[in-house]
C-alpha cells in the first residue's frame, strides 16, 4: 500500500528546503518521545525558515499544525486552537492535493481541541470532513485516513456507540497494519480501541482502557502522546462518574500522567 510523509509534498530540493525538512523531522521525533519543549522550539525555528521557502504556504501551515499538536499534548488548548485555526483559515478552499491533505490533518487535531472543550458534535463534524477529504485523495493518504478513523472510533466509544466504533476501527487497523506494522504505537492504540469495543458494559470498557494504557506504557514509552491522550479520556470518564478514590489509586500506576492531567 502506498505511504508517504506529509512533508514529501514539498518538491523543492534546494538547500533551504532540505534544512527545513530536517528540522521538521527532528521536531516530529521530539514529539514522539514526549520532548515537547524541544519540539516547540524546533517548530518555531522551522516556522521562521518556512517563510522564505518556495513552497512557503505548505511549510508555514505544516508548522502551525505541528504546534497545535504540541499544545494539545501539553494541555494548552487555547494556544492549540489558535495555531490550528490559523492553518485551517489559510488552507481553506485550496484545490491543491497536498494542501487539502494538510487541511484534513489540521481538522483532525482541531477535533481533538473541540473534544477537550466539550464539543463532541463539532469534533465529529470535523472528523467526518477530514475523512471525506482523505477518501477523495486516495491511497497516498492511507495513514492520515487511518488516524482519522481511529479518532472518530475513539469519539464514538466515549459516546457509547461501540458498534459504530468497531466498524471504523476495523478499517483503521487494516490500513495501519499494512502501512506501519502491528508494532507501531498507532496500531497499538487502534487495537486498544478495538478491545474496548468488544467490552460488554461501561465498567468493562474502563477496565480495558486502564489495562491497555498500562501495556502501552511498556510498548511505546510513558511519555508518548498517545499515552497522555488516552489518560486524559480515561480520567475524564472516571471524574464524570465521581470516582475520586479510583483516580487517587492511579497515582501509583500512572504517576506521571495523573500529576500532569489532574
Amino acid at each position: 500500500m502506498t505511504m508517504h510523509k506529509l512533508t514529501d509534498a514539498i518538491a523543492s530540493t534546494d538547500s533551504d528546503t532540505k534544512f527545513w525538512k530536517s528540522r521538521f523531522a527532528a521536531a516530529k521525533g521530539a514529539y514522539e518521545i514526549g520532548e515537547f519543549r524541544q519540539c516547540e522550539s524546533l517548530l518555531y525555528r522551522a516556522l521562521e525558515q518556512a517563510k522564505n521557502l518556495k513552497e512557503s504556504i505548505f511549510a508555514i501551515n505544516t508548522c502551525h499544525v505541528g504546534l497545535g499538536a504540541v499544545y494539545i499534548a501539553t494541555g494548552k488548548i487555547d494556544q492549540a486552537r489558535d495555531q490550528l485555526q490559523t492553518a485551517i483559515n489559510a488552507l481553506s478552499g485550496s484545490g491543491d492535493p497536498a494542501l487539502r491533505e494538510l487541511t484534513a490533518v489540521a481538522l483532525r487535531f482541531s477535533a481533538e481541541v473541540l473534544i477537550e472543550s466539550g464539543d463532541q458534535k463539532g469534533a465529529e463534524e470535523q472528523l467526518e470532513t477530514a475523512k471525506g477529504i482523505l477518501l477523495q485523495l486516495g491511497t497516498e493518504c492511507s495513514v492520515p485516513l487511518a488516524y482519522t478513523l481511529s479518532d472518530l472510533a475513539a469519539l464514538y466509544v466515549t459516546q457509547g456507540k461501540l458498534k459504530e466504533a468497531k466498524e471504523l476501527i476495523f478499517s483503521a487497523m487494516d490500513l495501519l497494519e499494512s502501512c506501519l506494522g502491528s508494532q507501531h504505537p498507532d496500531y497499538i492504540r487502534a487495537n486498544l480501541i478495538y478491545n474496548i469495543c468488544s467490552s460488554k458494559n461501561e465498567d468493562e470498557v474502563l477496565n480495558e482502557v486502564e489495562d491497555g494504557i498500562f501495556r502501552m506504557q511498556y510498548q511505546v514509552g510513558r511519555q508518548h502522546p498517545s499515552i497522555s491522550r488516552a489518560m486524559r479520556d480515561y480520567l475524564r470518564k472516571r471524574q464524570e462518574r465521581g470516582e475520586h478514590e479510583k483516580i487517587a489509586e492511579l497515582k501509583d500506576r500512572f504517576d506521571i500522567h495523573v500529576k500532569a492531567l489532574g
